[in-house]
């Protein structure tokens, strides 16, 4: 499904693989056709509330695994149901573990991948993915990092995450990396910017100034504490993969274009746990 093998991982500044081929043209041409419209997107929107969107308010739509709406995608279209099968399968994981399992020392995992169950039926809810760290994440993280040594190499329960996103003028991303029961993440876009006329929207990737060990690594930085070391403009195909950790810093410059939509994927496996890092 993926067109990249471990040959492909570049280890600095974090390992990571970007692709202007990342899916099979033949299966990316078929989603791409059966990409959401813009409908499909505020009828989404008006059904959830746009609770728990990465987006943001009024910079965009997604729709998630777990929507009245991707359901009826799925339902709808054999390519979209095919690559749901795949990215929520252990097939997925078995993927990571080619290109990034070598790595998990390095970037500081804590658990067992290749022990862990993979569970398609958990659907992680919407209601979970706030904007700011709750209360009850910033105890479950304290608790991890106090139990952390006692819990080194045991398996968890690993799920998928497929979100289809649209973002528009005013969608930006500072530097950070994404929560810390995400494994892996994996973006794809399915637009041009250059064809389209998208004015930002790039994706950054950051290298922390100050080296020093990655569990005591901040997962919001300051933009004055990381460097930019590469940055990636939309490409239809093009797709940027790499494991979560302290230091997977990037971010999205603004977009500052008005209507024009900026079409992608983030895909990710993660674990039941609070912490898989």
């Amino acid at each position: 499904m993926l067109n990249v093998s471990a040959a492909d991982v570049v280890v600095d500044p974090y390992p990571h693989v970007v692709s202007d081929s990342m899916l099979d043209p033949a299966m990316f041409a078929r989603l791409k056709a059966e990409y959401p419209d813009a409908g499909l997107f505020a009828e989404n929107a008006a059904d959830t509330g746009g609770k728990g969107s990465r987006a943001g308010k009024e910079t965009g739509f997604d729709i998630y695994r777990g929507d009245t709406t991707y359901d009826r995608l799925i339902a709808g279209s054999p390519a979209w149901a095919e690559f749901d099968a795949w990215i929520n399968s252990q097939a997925f994981v078995d993927k990571y573990q080619e290109l990034f399992g070598p790595h998990a020392r390095d970037i500081g995992i804590s658990v067992d991948i290749a022990k862990s169950t993979y569970d398609r039926s958990y659907i992680e809810p919407r209601d979970v993915l706030t904007a700011t760290e709750t209360l009850g994440e910033k105890i479950a993280g304290a608790a991890h990092s106090l139990t952390r040594p006692l819990r080194m190499g045991q398996p968890t329960d690993l799920f998928s995450r497929l979100d289809i996103t649209r973002s528009l003028g005013g969608y930006a991303k500072p530097p950070h990396c994404d929560r810390p029961n995400r494994l892996c993440s994996l973006i794809i876009y399915f637009t041009d910017a250059d064809e389209v006329g998208l004015e930002g929207g790039d994706l950054l990737v950051f290298k922390a100034k100050k080296p020093g060990p990655i569990e005591k690594a901040p997962r919001h930085p300051r933009p004055d504490e990381v460097d930019i070391v590469a940055q990636l403009r939309p490409k239809a195909n093009r797709g940027v993969f790499f494991p979560c950790c302290n230091t997977s810093y990037h971010g999205v410059t603004a977009v500052t274009s008005k209507g024009v939509p900026r079409d992608f994927l983030y895909i990710n496996i993660s674990g039941r746990s609070a912490s898989l890092w």
